[in-house]
């Protein structure tokens, strides 16, 4: 159901009237209600009546920008699937998407692309990227140029952002751990971590929040490796293979980005069932892995709503109705998926 200037009255127990000064900056209403109305038409999802636009005359025309490092990672086919829907429902509100697609966390490959997309003369930047200090300071040049910044997916810290759209990375990793310490019947967790890339905030904070609850619950435990796999099943498989046969200790498994499909393979190679496989994500190369029991569970965070926020997000900071606002940040849930219920 479409949410009206009607409905945001009603939540805010005021008059149409009152909804309409607001929303249109007319006339004078008092700082608290007018943040409370704002606030409140932001988080109900609010989009200004495209009638109203007609009888002006006025009609926007937004160009958001969007960076993904999706090439050879099939996890960003979901948040694309987000930003596609987005997309056509804003189209007649004057949004038109731009989509650049990397490949990998190259930081030259990531400055690239957003200095790619600001030369296109984007209104605002949705950005699933590294987090660097050079990245930042990019992020901030373009917000200084008036562009809004949207970070989707991971983090940049020391950003001027109007906010992030993403999972909880921090839940969950501690939920991996959590559920770790159910299943687990080992004295010790000898524990191999497979990360996509240390930059990434996400991947990093995965990591931080596993090990931050393993040590809250008192498991016995030792992260013996952190290794990168740049998010290739190739490479995964490569560097999980070389490890697991130097050390045939390690009885845990914790893949914190893509190259899922990789580490399994490296697994199975090595006759290893009794390692106790984590991942994350419900796509099609990890579901029967998990059906198979070398993957026990993974978690997943939602990619089509995160990339269908992400527009929305940018389009409520482009319109003038939440230009002055800075946005709430927008938290995917964190969902378990087991042999049960993954793929469904």
């Amino acid at each position: 159901m479409a949410v009206t200037v009607q409905t945001i009255a009603k939540a805010a127990g005021v008059s149409r009237g009152t909804v309409d000064r607001v929303l249109h900056n007319r006339g004078s209403v008092k700082k608290e209600l007018v943040q409370k109305i704002k606030t409140l038409a932001q988080d109900l999802g609010y989009v200004p009546n495209k009638a109203g636009r007609a009888l002006t005359g006025v009609r926007a025309h937004y160009k958001i920008g969007v960076l993904l490092p999706s090439i050879g990672n099939i996890f960003f086919d979901g948040i694309i699937e987000g930003i596609d829907k987005a997309a056509h429902e804003y189209e007649e509100f004057g949004v038109s998407v731009a989509l650049k697609k990397i490949k990998g966390y190259e930081e030259k490959t990531h400055l690239e692309g957003i200095v790619d997309l600001k030369n296109q003369k984007c209104d605002a930047l949705c950005l699933a990227t590294i987090d660097t200090p050079l990245v930042a300071e990019t992020i901030n040049a373009c917000h200084e140029q008036g562009i809004k910044i949207i970070l989707v997916n991971s983090d940049v810290r020391n950003t001027k952002k109007i906010c992030y759209v993403g999972s909880d990375y921090i839940l969950a990793g501690r939920t991996c751990a959590g559920l770790l310490g159910l299943i687990s019947h080992y004295e010790k967790l000898n524990i191999l971590v497979v990360t996509g890339s240390n930059q990434m905030q996400g991947h990093k904070k995965r990591v931080d929040g596993f090990i931050e609850e393993l040590r809250s619950l008192k498991v016995n435990f030792d992260i013996h490796a952190i290794l990168e796999s740049n998010d290739s099943d190739i490479q995964a498989q490569i560097e999980t293979s070389k490890y697991l046969n130097e050390h045939r200790d390690i009885n845990c498994v914790y893949v914190t980005g893509a190259g899922v499909q990789g580490v399994g393979a490296a697994i199975i190679a090595a006759g290893r069932d009794d390692i106790i496989g984590i991942a994350f994500d419900d796509i099609y190369t990890t579901v029967e892995m998990v059906r198979a029991g070398i993957f026990k569970f993974v978690v997943c965070q939602q990619p089509e709503r995160q990339g269908y926020h992400a527009i929305r997000r940018a389009y409520q900071a482009l319109s003038n109705s939440f230009s002055e606002l800075k946005l709430d940040d927008f938290y995917t849930d964190t969902i378990i998926k087991i042999a049960s219920n993954i793929g469904k």
